[in-house]
């Protein structure tokens, strides 16, 4: 009896030596596949979208008296930004351009820039090629506004309950343009045109 006690004392310490064995299996793997998730998150590329925009800041004042055609010009983004929960452009990105046209301030209109955009650089020196332009709904030009009216004309109104009155009347004439100024903390938005590729 005694000896029957003893191997299935010897069966059962067997089988909690497997048990055991098959779970510190079962966590290494887990842990390795955590390991292995994680790397492919870190390495995985990233597309950042045709038609993305990306709130920039202006570092430094241009206007369309001081800058010309082909000047380099910089900006810096405001706050990271995320696809689902990565982080795919950190903030105090710097995005690189140059002034593609400009229009002096004419009679009837002011002064207008147009900037586009070719290289982002992260905070950790990752560079990329992209390609976008500072935003606007006037066909991505800053300014080039209309001005007003400089002259009107008296024109008589009659009526059969009222005594005649004049009314001004704006003539075709309006005033000359003014010089398009960006000031240094200037908000605008930079639209990207190609996807991006990003890690």
């Amino acid at each position: 009896m005694a000896f029957l006690k003893e191997n299935i004392n010897t069966v059962n310490m067997i089988n909690i030596k497997k048990i055991i064995a098959a779970l510190f299996i079962i966590f290494l793997c887990i842990i390795n596949n955590i390991d292995i998730i994680s790397a492919n998150e870190t390495n995985a590329n990233y597309k950042i979208r045709k038609g993305t925009f990306v709130k920039v800041i202006v570092p430094i004042e241009f206007s369309t008296l001081t800058s010309d055609i082909e000047d380099e010009i910089w900006f810096i983004n405001s706050q990271d930004m995320y696809i689902y929960e990565t982080k795919v452009i950190p903030e105090n990105t710097k995005f690189y351009g140059e002034i593609e046209d400009l229009r002096e301030p004419v009679q009837g209109r002011d002064g207008a820039i147009k900037i586009k955009i070719n290289k982002m650089i992260t905070p950790d020196k990752r560079v990329y090629k992209i390609k976008g332009h500072i935003y606007s709904d006037n066909d991505n030009y800053l300014g080039g506004k209309q001005t007003s009216t400089v002259y009107y004309r008296k024109v008589p109104h009659y009526s059969q309950r009222l005594k005649p009155f004049l009314q001004a009347a704006p003539l075709n004439v309006l005033e000359m343009g003014r010089h398009t100024v960006i000031k240094p903390g200037a908000e605008l938005f930079l639209i990207i045109e190609e996807d991006i590729e990003v890690k």
